[in-house]
């Protein structure tokens, strides 16, 4: 797939999943079909069981479909192993769910940097990806705070926090502002805004539609299937995101980034600054040859100061 901005990055064609056999069998999703761009802020609407989280599932890969056929960044995923999978989902892909998610027995620092565990990053470069990005959201001087000592609206902005800090090129969003009051969404929407406007691709899911005015495309899903699909803005206008931009932003290379083995020596940006990693041991091996040479020469000194002492007690007597 080339990489040009705005390509296909997902795609489903007539995805099924079924629940159930026999009389109590049920459709979640019914013959789905659903491109997506590039860079494209993708809200999903619709009652109460018409597939919608399932859709957000099958697309993060926590899910898998009875039927048809997912492609994504080109790659055909029912072809692609559960271990490249699950790598792909831990560098790829970033998760908000309604209900946060963070795990109470962890600070806040220690959350956020949790996802990056997956990657073999180190604990203290870890911690300082996750202070970092902890500033961008003004929330660096809550990081040692647990989750049940901050507000809904504080835990969901540690909960996207904890999304980007891999650099995710797709967000995954699931009622995001579902357990907020409306001046927290508005602060979340505003985020996501901020976010998306470096280039990430979001698919989020809301029952509320005063929020589709900050999306590009609005799908109304009904019984598992699409009943309007609305895009507002023309994809040439969809935000280009580059690797040095501001938050999240990654676009994917034109190499098939499934097969793309992760290391923790990888460079990650967080807020607009490249994460410096820790000294290098040949660095540290460099300082010590340096400073070997400045002791004998010391030494040195000594000695000839001891001859010369000598000599002076031998001429004396």
């Amino acid at each position: 797939m080339s990489s040009q901005d705005n390509e296909t990055i997902i795609e489903l064609k007539g995805v099924s999943k079924r629940y159930g056999f026999g009389d109590a069998e049920s459709y979640a999703l019914r013959n789905f079909d659903l491109t997506v761009k590039r860079g494209e802020f993708i809200m999903i609407m619709g009652p109460s069981g018409c597939g919608k989280t399932t859709l957000l599932n099958i697309i993060g890969l926590l899910d898998q479909a009875s039927s048809g056929e997912y492609y994504l960044a080109g790659k055909n995923v029912a072809r692609v192993s559960a271990g490249k999978k699950a790598r792909f989902r831990a560098k790829e892909i970033g998760f908000i769910f309604q209900n946060f998610n963070l795990v109470p027995t962890l600070s806040i620092l220690e959350n956020v940097s949790l996802p990056l565990i997956y990657s073999g990053c180190r604990k203290s470069r870890r911690l300082r990806m996750a202070d970092n990005i902890l500033e961008h959201f003004h929330l660096r001087e809550r990081e040692y705070y647990m989750p049940y000592q901050l507000s809904g609206g504080q835990q969901q902005r540690v909960a996207i926090a904890r999304s980007l800090i891999a650099d995710p090129s797709i967000i995954l969003a699931d009622e995001p502002t579902g357990n907020l009051d409306s001046r927290n969404s508005h602060i979340i929407m505003e985020e996501l805004q901020e976010i998306h406007s470096q280039g990430n691709t979001i698919i989020m899911v809301t029952h509320n539609p005063a929020l589709t005015t900050y999306a590009t495309r609005v799908i109304n899903m009904l019984d598992g299937e699409i009943d309007t699909d609305i895009k507002t803005v023309d994809d040439s206008e969809l935000p280009r995101g580059g690797k040095n931009e501001k938050v999240s932003v990654k676009v994917l290379p034109s190499r098939d980034p499934i097969q793309m083995e992760i290391t923790s020596e990888s460079d990650v940006v967080v807020s607009g600054e490249n994460v410096t990693t820790e000294e290098a041991p040949e660095e540290k091996a460099e300082e010590k040859e340096t400073k070997k040479p400045a002791v004998k020469k010391s030494s040195s000194k000594k000695s000839t100061k001891k001859k010369s002492t000598s000599k002076k007690k031998g001429a004396k007597k």
